[in-house]
Formats: C-alpha cells, structure tokens, sequence
C-alpha cells in the first residue's frame, strides 16, 4: 500500500493528538494491566525534564477520588518497564504511595517511535514549560536536519524553499500531529536561541518574564539590548503589549543626536547682546534644566 504523502515511512498516525486517550476505549481494555510501580523506571531521555509540584499534587487528588482514568504507556526493557508516556501519573501516584498503577505495554519498533509518542503527548499538556517545548522539539527534529541548522530548515521549508525530503515529511506530520504550523514551530525553537541566563527566567514561575515578552524581544538583533530590556520588565513588571511597543520603537530608533541643542545654545550666544531682561530671565531658567538634564545624561553614559 502505499505511504500517505506527506508522512515519514515510519511514523504512525496513531500517535496523533488524542492517541493516548484513546487508549481508554473499550477496544483495548483487555490491554491495561496493573503494574507494580517498584518494577516501573523512568525514560531518562523523556523530553520532560521538570514537573510543577503543585500541578503534581492536584493530579494526586484527582487519582485519589477517581483513579487513574488514563493508563500510562511503558515498553519492557530489561526487567523492568520504562515509561513512554504518562510520567506525570507515575508520579502522582507515587505521591499517594500507592503500590500499583494501570498500564498499557507497547512494543515500539524504533526510538523514534518513542520520541513520537513523547512528543505529541507532552505537547498537549499545558504545563509544559515553554524552554522545553523548544527544546524537545530541537532534538525531535535535528536527526533529520542532516547537520544542518534546524531552525533554518524550518524558515526554508515554510518558505517553500528545498530541505532534505526526511526532515520535510517529519515536519509536516509534527504539525499535522499537534495541530500547530511551521511559524509556531520557528518561534518556539527561536527560544534557544537566547542565552541559558534568559531561558532559566523563562521556566521560573517567579519570573515576570514569559516567552510572550520573549517573542517580542527576539525581532532584537542586539543580545545587549535584550539583556537590558529583561531588566526593566523585571524591575517594572511590563506586559507583553508593554514589550512589544518598546520593540516597535527600538526598530524605529535613531541614533541620539543633540546637534539640535548645540545649535540653539549657539544661536543664543551670539543673539544675547540683543536679548532683553524678560527673555534673558527665561534663558536662565532653561539654563538651569539644561545643566540638570547634561548632569543626568553624564550619568546615563557613565552607566
């Protein structure tokens, strides 16, 4: 038969968005098994790196008063089971110390597979931090880049331009598989390519700054600029809409001049023998905001 175009040889639709609650469908009840979770082990490799304590104790009493509605997915691996999706479950049912949890043993022909079945699922948790998103996107997707930049393989292959056919395919079912578009993928990714310092700020939930002020701050060439910009949204607290009109007016942005100042004093000394009292009173007091204002911007540049 042939391959759906647009598919890569071996991913498999059935990891699209809503797989892992389909698994609850009476179909393949036969296959939830309870599992022990002494012999369950977690995927050092899984995408997800961290889990929000709080979020965590919420599902713990979701499981307490209702189960665990969804069972996790896991592969055998030696003699134990390794999880392929549902960490957050294993978790909180850790949490609860429970002795076992309901499970679905999956044989995956490849790790690819896996990474399939990680991705689609961690994409659609909403507590995914957005540094992880792009980074477990990068790693998804950099097998198929060839050595090549994957962020510039993304911009290419939405612009329509050539990208090696695997990394394509791959692509086009990601998107197809979270229902985002090549654009969402780029500014997600575009993440990483801010400094860790940055990134860690991101992920902080005490942290003001969100990857809402970040995309705003990317369209910024200057890594300075930025790095200045993430001061006075910590210190002040800037929206989004905050960031994004001072983005505006640093693209706008011309250079300081004061050739227009030196002019005006220059007119006024060479006009003042010809100035009379009530004039030179308001020069005097323009004066002095003047020497206020050339103190500040002293200051300023000294910083």
């Amino acid at each position: 038969m042939e391959s759906k175009k647009g598919l890569p040889k071996d991913f498999n639709l059935r990891f699209d968005k809503g797989y892992v609650e389909e698994l609850a469908n009476e179909k393949i009840k036969a296959k939830v098994i309870e599992l022990n979770v002494e012999d369950i082990i977690t995927d050092p490799n899984q995408p997800r790196k961290t889990f929000n304590e709080e979020s965590l104790k919420e599902l713990a009493e979701s499981i307490e008063k209702h189960g665990v509605l969804e069972p996790i997915l896991v592969r055998k691996v030696g003699t134990k089971y390794m999880i392929v999706a549902g960490e957050r479950r294993f978790r909180a049912t850790l949490l609860l110390k429970k002795d076992t949890i309901p499970a679905i043993v999956i044989d995956p022909k490849s790790e690819s597979i896996v990474r399939e079945i990680q991705i689609v699922e961690n994409l659609q948790r909403e507590d995914i931090s957005p540094i992880e998103r792009a980074k477990a996107i990068y790693e998804y997707l950099k097998p198929y880049a060839k050595d090549k930049n994957v962020k510039t393989l993304l911009i290419n292959y939405r612009m329509g331009r050539s990208v090696p056919e695997d990394f394509a395919l791959t692509v086009s079912a990601l998107c197809k598989a979270i229902g985002k578009t090549p654009i969402t993928l780029i500014r997600w990714i575009s993440l990483l390519d801010l400094p860790e310092e940055i990134q860690k700020k991101i992920d902080d939930p005490n942290s003001p700054l969100t990857s809402k002020h970040v995309e705003s701050l990317l369209k910024v060439k200057d890594l300075d600029v930025i790095k200045k910009v993430v001061r006075v949204i910590e210190e002040n607290e800037l929206s989004s809409d905050d960031v994004a009109n001072v983005v505006s007016t640093l693209k706008h942005f011309k250079p300081a001049s004061l050739k227009g100042a030196i002019k005006s004093i220059e007119n006024a000394i060479n006009l003042i023998d010809f100035v009379d009292d009530k004039n030179r009173e308001t020069l005097k007091e323009e004066l002095k905001i003047l020497k206020d204002l050339v103190m500040e911007l002293e200051e300023k540049l000294r910083d």
